[in-house]
């Protein structure tokens, strides 16, 4: 989710400079540690993402919703099973097929055990009574680009690497519960026989723990503002985000429904990852 674009927008309403600072590593942990050690005033905020709810799941070892106050819903783009080219298979339902007749040979990408890549596919494999195995990536453009080059069979990727690598890989199925306008001909894993929770990438903002409730609901008006700004979302729908406005109570509860799926996962795969 592009937070640069939203600081643009969010800059004026709040009358406050706001400077983007990537803190990487650690599997969050250097981010969660700089924003735990920063005052509770709202000068400071975390950008999350669902991968965070992922790594909190799998890893143990940080809690989103102790650790933080949310304050608000930036924006959701769509996970898409994205199939090589050369793949023996050209369906989700084939390929569901092949990794059943070839146990651990289908090779799949994602952003590193317990990511929520890995887990969405070991829940697809698994509701197909099917295995495989993770190939990790540093990022989700190193994995779009071994696919694309035919170094691994599968892997979920967000719309707007779809839209990137287009014609490169195939869209097989869209892991959400309805399809989506910028890929109609792609059907939902639902409509093809493999149900399970939907697999979205969302972007948030949220403070440190303690946060005033004031400063709060003064982020979420600058943050409701800019999201519902018509700039911002022409900005954002040609990278395939869809802009989404929601204030810190929508934030809370996107968080608890991915972690609970994401804990059915991580305890369905016997992961021990912590």
């Amino acid at each position: 989710m592009s937070v640069r674009i939203l600081g643009e927008f969010m800059q004026p309403l709040l009358g406050q400079s706001i400077v983007v600072d990537n803190r990487p590593g650690g599997l969050f942990q250097v981010g969660m540690q700089a924003l735990g050690s920063a005052p509770p005033d709202g000068y400071t905020l975390i950008h999350l993402n669902t991968t965070m709810g992922a790594i909190q799941a799998s890893y143990k070892r940080f809690d989103l919703l102790k650790q933080l106050t949310p304050v608000g819903v930036i924006g959701t783009t769509i996970a898409v099973l994205c199939l090589a080219n050369n793949a023996p298979f050209k369906t989700l339902p084939e390929m569901a097929a092949w990794a059943k007749a070839n146990p651990g040979r289908l090779t799949y990408g994602s952003l590193g055990p317990g990511s929520m890549e890995h887990l969405a596919m070991v829940t697809l494999l698994g509701r197909a009574g099917a295995s495989g195995t993770n190939v990790p990536f540093k990022g989700g453009p190193d994995g779009a680009l071994a696919l694309a080059q035919g170094e691994i069979h599968a892997m979920p990727l967000p719309m707007p690497l779809v839209l990137q690598f287009k014609d490169k890989f195939r869209p097989a199925a869209t892991l959400v519960e309805q399809r989506n306008p910028l890929l109609p001909d792609v059907p939902t894993a639902r409509e093809q026989g493999l149900d399970i929770p939907p697999v979205q990438y969302w972007g948030g903002l949220a403070a440190p723990a303690g946060t005033p409730r004031a400063s709060v609901e003064a982020l979420e008006k600058a943050l409701a503002s800019a999201v519902n700004n018509p700039a911002l979302r022409q900005r954002y729908m040609p990278l395939g985000l869809d802009p989404l406005s929601g204030d810190s109570q929508a934030l809370t509860r996107m968080i608890e429904a991915d972690l609970r799926w994401f804990g059915d996962a991580v305890r369905a795969a016997n992961l021990n990852l912590s």
